[in-house]
């Protein structure tokens, strides 16, 4: 049976680096962790910081600089809720102390999974800040009423003493910190990746139809040079007969159009897979476009220069007074299949946008 010889209280914080004089390495130890469940530590600080740089490099939304300070408290709660065992310090060979810490790691994932299932199931901010600062009261009450732990491990941190005084080498610290809250970024990367195809949908549709490309550029690592050229590719094509003299305003009315139309994105919900979601967008078809042609068509013409005359006047009329039909509501899917089927005839994508903006 392991001699137990110093068990740590649920609290905590940090002032790591300097012990007091006539203390055990152990005891100082104890007296660090419990510091932490305390208090908190800047040595949290350095852990999220690398968290935010791997989720940053994994979404286009970056993480908000004031969620920060929650986001400290929700690693500082999850830290709370494990139980340490010091055990007596081992002399090495360079004359620095071994102390060893025995624990059961928080899972929190499986802590938290079924609280954040159903809070994204009732998702309805799109705001990234205030979605996450929300999931994370959610995630504290959640560590308080039911803790899953893993199982149980050993960590060794490395004490050094100069006199009288203590002090925990910073490596050892830092990996005993990131093996304490393995899955730490967990509530904040389910928001962020919902959020941020919720991101990526609305870039896309602003840039499809009003030529708002910078956030669009952001998702497809374009430049925003480059995104511009695609939205222009094609759309803006004037009939084959149209007179050279109206092409501007053709290519002008149906740029007023499209800016017109009216949509709203959902929250995507999302589904098995990794990278799957499914999106209702919410429209008021722009019949405008339609409309216009529909009317150019009931004209009586004599000349090239009298069709195109028609065709403009009836264009300009609707980019003027748009018309729209009764709202609608457009489901699709959003994953990597549908997303290089996007340009043909009868995917989900084209479906939607000739819902957004009917066309003869």
């Amino acid at each position: 049976m392991r001699k137990r010889t110093f068990l740590i209280p649920c609290l905590f914080a940090l002032a790591l680096m300097t012990g007091c004089s006539k203390e055990n390495a152990d005891k100082y130890v104890g007296e660090q962790i419990t510091s932490i469940k305390e208090n908190g530590s800047e040595k949290f600080t350095e852990l999220l910081e690398e968290g935010i740089t791997e989720s940053n490099e994994s979404y286009v939304l970056q993480f908000p600089e004031e969620l920060k300070t929650p986001y400290l408290e929700f690693m500082k709660d999850s830290f709370k809720t494990i139980q340490f065992e010091v055990a007596k310090p081992s002399k090495m060979k360079d004359g620095t102390l071994s102390v060893q810490v025995t624990y059961t790691p928080i899972n929190i994932k499986n802590t938290l999974e079924k609280a954040n299932s159903e809070f994204m199931d009732s998702l309805e901010s799109t705001d990234l800040t205030e979605a996450v600062s929300s999931i994370l009261e959610t995630d504290t009450d959640a560590l308080k009423v039911s803790p899953s732990f893993d199982a149980e491990i050993i960590s060794t941190l490395e004490v050094s003493k100069e006199g009288e005084s203590y002090a925990i080498s910073e490596e050892s610290l830092n990996s005993f910190l990131a093996q304490t809250l393995h899955g730490y970024m967990e509530p904040y990367n389910m928001v962020c990746d919902v959020l941020d195809c919720y991101d990526f949908v609305k870039a896309y549709l602003d840039a499809s139809f009003k030529g708002d490309v910078a956030r669009f550029a952001l998702h497809t690592d374009r430049t925003e040079e480059e995104s511009l050229a695609w939205y222009k590719e094609d759309v803006f094509d004037p009939p084959s007969d149209l007179t050279q003299a109206y092409i501007p305003r053709y290519q002008a009315a149906l740029e007023s159009m499209m800016k017109q139309c009216k949509y709203s994105v959902g929250i995507p919900k999302k589904e098995d897979g990794v990278y799957s979601y499914v999106v209702e967008i919410k429209t008021s078809p722009n019949t405008s476009f339609l409309n216009a042609y529909n009317e150019f068509e009931g004209g009586t013409y004599y000349s090239i220069e009298e069709v195109s005359a028609g065709l403009i006047t009836a264009m300009e009329k609707y980019a003027a007074a748009p018309t729209f039909d009764e709202e609608t509501t457009v489901t699709v899917s959003i994953n990597a299949s549908s997303l290089l089927d996007a340009g043909n005839e009868n995917s989900e994508l084209t479906a939607l946008a000739t819902t957004i903006l009917m066309i003869p």
